[in-house]
């Protein structure tokens, strides 16, 4: 409407409300002085505000749909560190090797994390980044590998609309805290997983081995609380940190945060429930096949790990620093005392052989030893808690390389050579508990079967038994236990550093290979149908327990039972019972897994 238009509209809206012409006259004049100004102003006013709401409500539509408005099969999200792109597929988005610490080098070598460094411009998260530095076999001799820049992490999701709000669970890497990353093929999440359960999975990196753990007084310099070590932990509480400030941009809910993590991951997962530094920072947690020994001293660990710093022929901090990479790793007490390696954890114990510790009760990520952090009621997480095992846990690498070939002679002699240390009777006690003519589900290495049983049920299944029962007594929130029992339809194609041994039976990390989609390559050939049965079972149950914090009806809460998982679900109220009562008196829980 131009001026002119606008001045006769005015006009003939004011003869309506006022009779008298020469009255209509002077009002109008003094409404076109004092009135229609600010009138005409109001209305810019309110078109301005129009046109910005809209603006910004095309400035959200764009971010909220950004990855539709990207060429196909790219998507970008918005971090607090940056816009990064990544990649659609499978029906789900990944964004990997994303930073979520500074690179740990120089003066941050056994230094606690810190902020990440920010770039401008879009970030490449099309593809993983470097693994933490490791050797593999851990020996001394072996291969170098990955990078100190490596606290990476990686996101998969299959929206990218905040309002969704989908349950999160973010994965912690096993591998002895030594090895291995959150990248690590048919041991990590997918972007099918994530589109198959409709869920938000994270994984990330944080550092291993010396780099991650090594405990010494002169590098308790610069501390937050004048400790040493569990490096790696403080990696991993940076990583949740991350996760409840940015995970809203990638579809899922920070106040519905599941932690999960397998051999090692599962200690990492116990140290996380029972760590004052992380509470808050998850909702519910998963511990497969973690330690259960776990009380070794700052002190302690900064004596054993004297051998360390006596190979690096170092003096102080700085000269520590300055060592290679190679150097590093190569100095490493692999095979001697303490036994980082932790061969003889595969075997049968004897008697006052221990490995020495690796993660250690510092004071500051932990302040006691998590049995008594929940005795005490110290501050901790109490969250649904749940806790796995598989029946033949060693038999990923047995301790004896022909184990396969045992004949039933062989299997009574090396029980009783091992378990004689302790006293004249528990091998022959062990025997009756673990007999020779006990059914085996395959035709031929039943020998194998009972005696991985056996080292499995002293290192780990029975320990946590307890470790439950200690969660059931302190948390008010659930605890669950589980067994793995199921048997493959064929021996694992033993290939790589997860999987090295062509196991028949309930092998160690079978339950995380079988929900991350990763059992037909394990096998090298299809799935049967009860492989299938098993997979679908252990995804079900895992990810209903994110989504609600509880099992279904058939799964009661421990101590009532234990579940049972093959290729259905059995609870049990008594399963190893009498098994685990030998190892308890005879003081073998002693000898349980650490570390």
């Amino acid at each position: 409407m131009n001026e002119d238009a606008f001045e006769v509209h005015e006009r003939n809206e004011y003869r309506y409300l006022v009779q008298d012409e020469e009255e209509e006259e002077v009002q109008y004049v003094r409404h076109r002085q004092y009135v229609s100004p600010l009138l005409v102003l109001s209305r810019r006013c309110i078109l301005l505000i129009c046109l910005a709401v809209f603006a910004l409500l095309v400035l959200a539509t764009y971010l909220g749909y950004v990855a539709q408005t990207l060429p196909p099969g790219l998507a970008q999200v918005t971090t607090d560190c940056g816009d990064f792109r990544g990649r659609h597929k499978n029906g789900a988005y990944s964004f990997r090797g994303m930073p979520y610490a500074a690179p740990p080098v120089g003066g941050l070598r056994w230094a606690p994390p810190a902020e990440p460094v920010c770039r401008g411009g879009v970030g490449d998260a099309s593809r993983f980044r470097s693994m933490c530095p490791q050797v593999r076999p851990l020996r001394s001799t072996g291969k170098v590998m990955g990078q100190e820049d490596c606290l990476f992490v990686n996101v998969w999701t299959p929206t990218l609309q905040p309002s969704a709000k989908l349950p999160v669970m973010v994965w912690i890497h096993g591998g002895y805290l030594q090895m291995l990353s959150g990248d690590y093929q048919g041991y990590s999440p997918t972007e099918k997983l994530a589109a198959d359960t409709g869920m938000v999975y994270v994984s990330f990196n944080y550092r291993l081995n010396a780099f991650g753990f090594l405990a010494l007084e002169m590098l308790r310099a610069g501390s937050p609380k004048n400790t040493s070590g569990n490096y790696g932990f403080l990696d991993q509480i940076a990583a949740l940190k991350w996760v409840q400030r940015n995970i809203h941009a990638f579809g899922g809910d920070p106040g519905r945060v599941t932690i999960f993590g397998q051999s090692s991951g599962g200690t990492s997962v116990w140290t996380m429930m029972t760590s004052p530094l992380a509470t808050g920072l998850f909702h519910a947690a998963v511990d497969m096949s973690g330690s259960y020994v776990y009380n070794a001293t700052l002190q302690q660990a900064e004596s054993d790990n004297l051998a360390f710093l006596k190979k690096t022929g170092c003096r102080d901090a700085a000269c520590l620093r300055r060592l290679s990479i190679k150097q590093v790793l190569q100095a490493v007490p692999w095979q001697e005392y303490p036994f980082w390696a932790a061969d003889d954890m595969l075997d049968l114990p004897t008697r006052g052989r221990l490995v020495g510790p690796v993660a250690v009760v510092d004071g500051y990520v932990l302040e006691a030893p998590p049995f008594e952090v929940w005795e005490k009621k110290m501050n901790h997480s109490d969250v649904p808690f749940l806790i796995g095992t598989t029946a033949q846990e060693v038999d990923f690498s047995p301790p004896a390389g022909n184990i396969s070939m045992w004949t039933w002679g062989d299997y009574k002699w090396f029980v009783t050579e091992k378990l004689q240390s302790f006293s004249k009777n528990l091998s022959h006690d062990a025997l009756l508990q673990y007999p020779s003519s006990e059914h085996c589900p395959t035709t031929d290495r039943c020998p194998e079967r009972s005696y991985t049983t056996m080292v499995s049920d002293i290192r780990v299944t029975c320990p946590n038994n307890d470790l439950a029962r200690r969660a059931a007594d302190a948390l008010s929130s659930p605890v669950y236990r589980y067994v793995v029992t199921y048997v493959p339809s064929g021996p694992i194609n033993a290939s790589g550093d997860l999987l090295a041994f062509p196991s028949r039976f309930s092998f160690h990390c079978l339950d995380a290979v079988a929900f991350f989609g990763g059992l037909e390559a394990a096998l090298g050939k299809p799935l049967s149908d009860k492989d299938k049965s098993f997979q679908e079972l252990i995804t079900r149950h895992l990810v209903n327990f994110a989504k609600t914090g509880r099992m279904e009806k058939e799964w009661p809460e421990y101590p009532a039972a234990i579940a049972l998982l093959s290729d259905g679900l059995k609870p049990s109220q008594n399963y190893s019972a009498a098994r685990c009562e030998l190892w308890k008196e005879n003081g073998l829980y002693d000898y349980a897994w650490m570390n």
